[in-house]
């Protein structure tokens, strides 16, 4: 059993985005990732994982192929890792989203990392 506080993984990005790791297994990993005002994480796909996608803080627009979908705190967005994905921060702070992805698929996904 672990406990985590997700305050302990929120952090002003120094650049656009500040990612950071709360798991890891070869099953999953959970991680913060925090944009900056205005900043886009840019598109992309997780092969053949699926991901969850929770507002923690803040608004956000996240495009999967194409299509547009509002997520403000609280609701929670399921992507299929084939999807195209590209999230926007469209709220007035930072956005604070909590991210699972499983399975793992590449080892670049499962470190912290700032943009």
């Amino acid at each position: 059993m672990n406990k985590f506080i997700f305050n302990d993984y929120f952090h002003v990005p120094q650049g656009k985005i500040a990612k950071r790791m709360i798991f890891k297994s070869d099953n999953v990993i959970a991680f913060v990732l925090n944009i900056a005002k205005g900043e886009i994480l840019p598109g992309h796909t997780h092969l053949e994982s699926t991901l969850l996608l929770q507002v923690m803080e803040g608004k956000a627009k996240v495009v999967t192929d194409g299509n547009e979908t509002p997520l403000q705190v609280g609701e929670l967005m399921q992507v299929d890792g084939q999807e195209s994905l590209q999230v926007v921060n469209t709220g007035e702070d930072i956005l604070r989203l909590y991210v699972t992805i499983s399975p793992m698929g590449t080892e670049a996904f499962a470190t912290d990392a700032n943009v």
